[in-house]
């Protein structure tokens, strides 16, 4: 090779070598059994104690992905106290009930729960609806989903009407998550969580009626029926009753309560 040939070979590394330089593309010479110092890797943790602020900011991104403590992280409604604890029950069959333990007006007290896995306010009203699905589906109310709607608690006595509305229209969020990552087929909407919804006149009127709900652009059919806690209310009020006859009113509405809310449910066995 003549020295014009080197030299021209040599400027054209030169010229690679600028380029490699540039995007940082350099191979390191090694012979050949040795590997590539790029696949190694060396673990590095800071000894450096993280902020509070980052902290806080980690913590928060925790919770965003844990579907059981998304409402505590969500910032979508104003006014909001604190998300509800336990606010989903996963379940197995593709029902999901939806329904609200807050307070939601002055006549309300505040509610916070207390023990593991509870989705109403006390047993006997579990106890009540248990019988209830029981008697409509063959097993028991955990096999169903369940969830808070809406998902945080409010101030019960400075809320409008208007404010629970955007509430649960913006809490429509987290309810079509949850159809869509458990496969939700129906819904069932009870008691305040309707009345919240629809408003109290429409939500009578929906009483055992199925409509196709428009969640977010996924339409999904939803059942409105009553809460549970009218059956307990009914069974209390038969306890202190003063005569025979009113002990065999509340019985009566009691019954009849129980027979709708068996009626109203068996509509979705087609969905089990």
């Amino acid at each position: 090779m003549d020295q014009k040939t080197i030299l021209e070979t040599f400027t054209d590394i030169l010229k690679e070598t600028k380029f490699l330089i540039q995007n940082h593309s350099i191979s390191i010479y090694r012979f050949q059994d040795e590997s590539d110092p790029n696949d190694f890797v060396f673990p590095w943790k800071s000894k450096v104690p993280e902020s509070i602020e980052i902290q806080k900011k980690q913590q928060k991104e925790n919770q965003r992905k844990n579907r059981d403590l998304i409402n505590f992280s969500c910032t979508l409604c104003q006014g909001k106290l604190s998300g509800v604890r336990q606010f989903l029950h996963k379940g197995r069959k593709p029902i999901l009930v939806l329904h609200y333990s807050g307070a939601t007006t002055a006549k309300e007290k505040p509610f916070t729960k207390t023990r593991p896995n509870q989705i109403f306010k006390d047993k006997l009203t579990e106890v009540s609806w248990d019988g209830i699905i029981k008697k409509a589906f063959g097993f028991s109310y955990e096999e169903l989903y369940y969830e808070e709607y809406p998902a945080c608690t409010f101030s019960h006595t400075d809320s409008k009407e208007t404010d629970w509305k955007q509430r649960l229209e913006s809490c429509k969020i987290h309810v079509k998550e949850t159809v869509d990552e458990f496969g939700i087929k129906a819904i069932v909407i009870l008691g305040s969580s309707a009345r919240l919804l629809f408003g109290a006149d429409k939500a009578k009127e929906q009483l055992g009626k199925v409509m196709d709900w428009d969640l977010n652009g996924l339409k999904i059919p939803i059942l409105t029926t009553r809460s549970p806690e009218a059956l307990v209310f009914l069974g209390e009020k038969a306890k202190k009753a003063d005569s025979e006859t009113n002990l065999f009113q509340y019985g009566k509405e009691k019954q009849d309560l129980e027979e709708s809310f068996i009626s109203h449910l068996s509509i979705l066995k087609q969905y089990l």
